[in-house]
């Protein structure tokens, strides 16, 4: 079994100016904590100087004054110190926890505007990916290694201008390795961003594999393919390992390298140092403090050293937060939009084109088409004929490349999407529900909407009483997409949360499933009380619903071939004909879950696709 892993290319590093751009909002917490850290540096790099001064003035100079003045000083830095690494923890973590809040908010209502074409297209792992583990991946940046960035590059920059202050010759000494550091790092820091980006790119890979896995449990278990699909998660789990592993020998090699230059380094002042001191061109206490110097200077060092993966792994995470957030919707309202003003429920559409890409096929060439206030229409015709596309372009889910939709005499996109969707409502095919209760799900199609409303609108339909048969009734808790419950109650649900909107144009995706005929019957005849005095645009899988329509449009290649009241279409023996007829055939030998062994439908509740 294999599976088809599209590799996009890597999102190219952020600039440092974008990255810090990010803080903005939230710099007084910043700035409070980078004044922490830098009286915390302040009084680290000053603490050598106070070693220096006793050793010089208060042992060479038998001073047991300069030893208790020294000491003192001492000890307020090391209160400065103190105080400093407070004011950075508190402030950090204050100033993370805001910003990681601010950046999940924004992610999130970035993915709700997107349009459906891109979640048809990203796997959801992917997403899911983006949202959690690059945010983790932020959130250790954000809330440790951005404090150590800072805190390192200051106390490198305030201890190298001390050390070229109190010796030039020693500082030349201590920083004669340099060269070989700066060439190290050049080569690692390419070497881990890369792998960084395949280590983030293989997990939402593993992601996408693991939620689908999930969502298509029947099925795995259905078909017993459990052992195929683990070994496809072992190939894609493989990737992670091995852009890890890679990861760890960068890391190794350069780690490896530090750690091999510091004695050198030591060794070069200790032996400089030596020789200045025997020419009076120094003092002891200078060469000591120069010692503790150079383990200040290579603490940060080091420090950039294990920073280096997180830094790299952070710029990829960024990378890949300022990819998804760069991506705009193809439907965006227009500045000048209008909220949408109900009427009788007209919807017209004029010349309509459409086409999913610039460069595909048109999906519906050319569609002329009016639907008159309060009138029922069944859409028929096979797969692909263009039917779900005309729903989704009357509830503006997509922009026609040509032509104009109207609804009550405007156009869509002249009006917000969200005012247009409170009153042209699609009711697709599977009702998905939401975790929560069944009054929850019901309720949530209406702000504000009281439990004795949620009861009334189940009670109009018809089918209150079977909701209420549920063990805990309305107050039962649906879990796992509606799982919980049947079928035929989680579209019982999905026709209440609908009735609920109180829609002017409902588009409704009718059902497949096979239902008992109780329920069969009971959803049908919920339908037709949701449909009544509103104008419906209804896929028609069923003969039964096409039937009872006002008027069937019988679709091919995206073109209306037929349209007409159902009774005259089936007398004038066309497409509509032979399609009543092959499914009623089809009906009289297709059995169906029903009560009983060998139980069969009814004349006329056959299905077709």
């Amino acid at each position: 079994m294999k599976i088809a892993a599209v590799w996009e290319p890597p999102p190219p590093r952020p600039p440092l100016p974008k990255m810090l751009a990010e803080f903005r909002p939230h710099r007084r917490l910043y700035l409070t904590a980078c004044f922490g850290v830098l009286l915390m540096t302040t009084c680290t790099v000053a603490i050598p100087l106070v070693i220096s001064t006793a050793i010089d003035r208060g042992v060479q100079g038998r001073s047991t004054g300069w030893i208790w003045v020294c000491l003192a000083v001492g000890t307020l830095f090391v209160g400065g110190q103190v105080v400093g690494s407070w004011i950075e923890f508190r402030w950090m973590g204050r100033f993370a926890e805001r910003y990681l809040f601010d950046l999940r908010g924004s992610l999130l209502d970035h993915l709700y505007r997107l349009d459906l074409d891109y979640f048809t297209h990203e796997p959801s792992g992917r997403l899911v990916a983006r949202l959690t583990a690059d945010v983790e991946n932020l959130q250790q940046f954000v809330q440790t290694g951005l404090s150590l960035v800072i805190r390192s590059s200051m106390l490198l920059i305030l201890t190298t201008t001390v050390m070229f202050v109190r010796s030039w010759q020693l500082a030349f000494a201590a920083l004669a390795v340099m060269p070989g550091l700066l060439l190290i790092s050049l080569w690692y820091r390419p070497r881990a961003y890369a792998v960084q980006l395949d280590i983030r790119e293989s997990t939402s890979n593993m992601l996408a594999h693991v939620n689908e896995s999930l969502v298509g449990m029947r099925v795995v278990q259905a078909f017993a393919i459990e052992s195929d699909l683990h070994e496809v998660f072992c190939d894609v789990s493989h990737d992670t390992y091995d852009a890890k592993r890679r990861s760890g020998r960068f890391a190794a090699t350069y780690y490896a390298t530090i750690e091999f230059l510091h004695p050198i380094a030591l060794a070069a002042v200790i032996g400089v140092g030596g020789w200045l001191v025997s020419r009076d061109a120094v003092t002891t206490g200078t060469v000591v403090a120069f010692t503790i110097y150079l383990n200040r200077l290579f603490e940060p060092i080091q420090q950039f050293t294990e920073l280096n993966s997180m830094l790299q792994s952070a710029g990829a995470s960024f990378a890949r937060v300022f990819e998804f957030r760069a991506r705009q919707p193809r439907l965006v309202d227009d500045p000048a939009a209008a909220e949408f003003v109900p009427g009788a429920g007209e919807v017209r559409l004029d010349q309509v084109r459409f086409r999913y890409s610039d460069e595909g096929p048109d999906v519906i060439p050319g569609l002329h088409l009016t639907i008159p206030p309060g009138q029922r229409v069944a859409v028929v015709g096979t797969s692909g004929a263009g039917k779900s596309t005309l729903a989704k372009l009357v509830a503006r889910f997509y922009d026609p490349s040509a032509g104009h939709v109207f609804v009550d005499g405007q156009d869509v996109r002249s009006v917000t999407g969200v005012s247009l969707r409170r009153h042209v409502l699609v009711v697709p095919q599977e009702g998905f529900l939401f975790d929560g209760t069944v009054a929850d799900n019901i309720g949530i199609s209406r702000d504000g909407a009281s439990r004795a409303e949620v009861v009334a609108a189940c009670r109009t339909l018809g089918f209150a009483e079977r909701l209420e048969s549920i063990p805990g009734g309305f107050d039962a808790v649906v879990s796992n997409r509606g799982l919980t419950l049947s079928s035929g109650q989680r579209q019982l649900v999905a026709l209440a949360r609908a009735f609920l909107a109180e829609p002017r144009v409902i588009v409704l995706d009718e059902a497949t499933s096979n239902l008992d005929p109780a329920t069969d019957v009971l959803v049908e005849d919920a339908m037709h009380r949701l449909l009544a005095d509103r104008t419906a645009i209804v896929i028609a899988h069923r003969i039964n619903t096409a039937l009872r329509a006002d008027r069937v449009l019988v679709m091919e290649h995206g073109r209306v071939v037929e349209d007409g009241p159902p009774h005259e279409l089936e007398l004038q023996g066309g497409a509509f004909a032979h399609w009543v007829a092959a499914t009623r055939a089809a009906a009289t030998d297709a059995p169906v879950d029903g009560p009983g062994p060998g139980s069969r439908s009814g004349p006329g509740s056959g299905s077709v696709r």
